[in-house]
């Protein structure tokens, strides 16, 4: 898959012409889509879409669509974290996808890597502790698996869009620890531990994934700044970072691209602007996600049809 990405970038290089026409157009104020610099593309957002998952979900960023599934197993929590669960991504995409270039590295071991950070417990802590049985012992393992179907531009803003709304429509059954209470300490003497699990649908814990950050790529054309590449701007683009950040502002992840280094100065500028958007973009995210919540229950979540909702058109 690594050579197959590779291929698929290098088929689609940019004239001198192409990328004079983008460069030009970002200097003006008007991109070739009709956005201003720091405009977003339109994102929707769908939620609920598998029955045999405990949560999913469907973006849209632009012309960049990502599925995402969450599956519950039983593991047993971090050393570093005994009270809390845990959450590990996955990523895969079709070989014939032409997906940015991240300096030789296999595009899908990039954006695992990339996303990990923002659902470790460094990052999530109150929100992974309601999925620890039993301390230091049992744990809910929330499996993410995200498929992108097809990408244009910035593959990693669409994906950790996509495992937010999966973990936000996510349910797990309540479970026990029969002997140590929700939460208590394991047996003693390494004894097996007893599970008591409750099947009622309406028991089932929620996940609370209203902290869960997002990333945002910022890249500079120029000596402009511009949000949300398509993948004709990324081709022209010098540098870009991406930044994952959670509602405070706070940076919870940082990722370069665009096979340049970014200057102090320059990454300065564009952590400020990424803070900016991704403070109007996480409120909007959540209102829409939560209207597609509202949906799938109308529609008897999650054995019905999904409903899209989209913003930011």
């Amino acid at each position: 898959p690594a050579a197959q990405h590779a291929k698929s970038v290098r088929v689609l290089m940019s004239s001198t012409a192409e990328l004079a026409y983008t460069l030009e157009g970002v200097a003006q104020g008007m991109r070739e889509d009709g956005r201003a610099r720091l405009d977003l593309r339109h994102l929707a957002i769908e939620c609920s879409i598998f029955a045999h998952t405990c949560g999913s979900a469907r973006v849209t960023l632009g012309n960049t669509e990502a599925i995402v599934g969450v599956v519950a197993e039983l593991s047993e929590p971090e050393s570093d974290a005994p009270d809390a669960g845990r959450i590990s991504v996955s990523v895969g995409a079709a070989g014939n996808l032409a997906l940015p270039d991240y300096g030789g590295t296999d595009a899908v071991t990039f954006l695992e890597a990339a996303l990990a950070p923002l659902y470790s417990h460094k990052a999530l802590g109150p929100a992974l502790r309601p999925l620890c049985i039993s301390r230091g012992a049992q744990c809910w393992e929330l499996r993410v698996h995200a498929q992108l179907i097809s990408c244009d531009g910035c593959p990693l803003d669409a994906l950790a869009l996509g495992v937010r709304a999966a973990l936000q429509s996510t349910r797990v059954p309540r479970m026990t620890a029969v002997g140590g209470g929700e939460g208590g300490p394991p047996p003693s003497g390494g004894a097996p531990l007893d599970l008591d699990l409750d099947e009622s649908l309406d028991e089932s814990l929620p996940f609370d994934a209203s902290g869960v950050p997002l990333f945002l790529t910022v890249s500079n054309l120029g000596p402009h700044l511009v949000a949300d590449c398509s993948a004709a701007e990324r081709r022209a683009a010098g540098s870009a970072l991406s930044l994952g950040l959670n509602a405070a502002g706070e940076v919870c992840a940082v990722r370069g691209g665009g096979g340049c280094g970014v200057h102090l100065a320059l990454a300065a500028d564009m952590l400020q602007t990424a803070r900016l958007l991704c403070a109007a973009l996480l409120e909007a995210v959540a209102d829409a996600t939560a209207a597609a919540l509202r949906d799938a229950q109308m529609r008897g979540h999650p054995y019905a049809e999904s409903g899209a909702y989209g913003f930011l058109a």
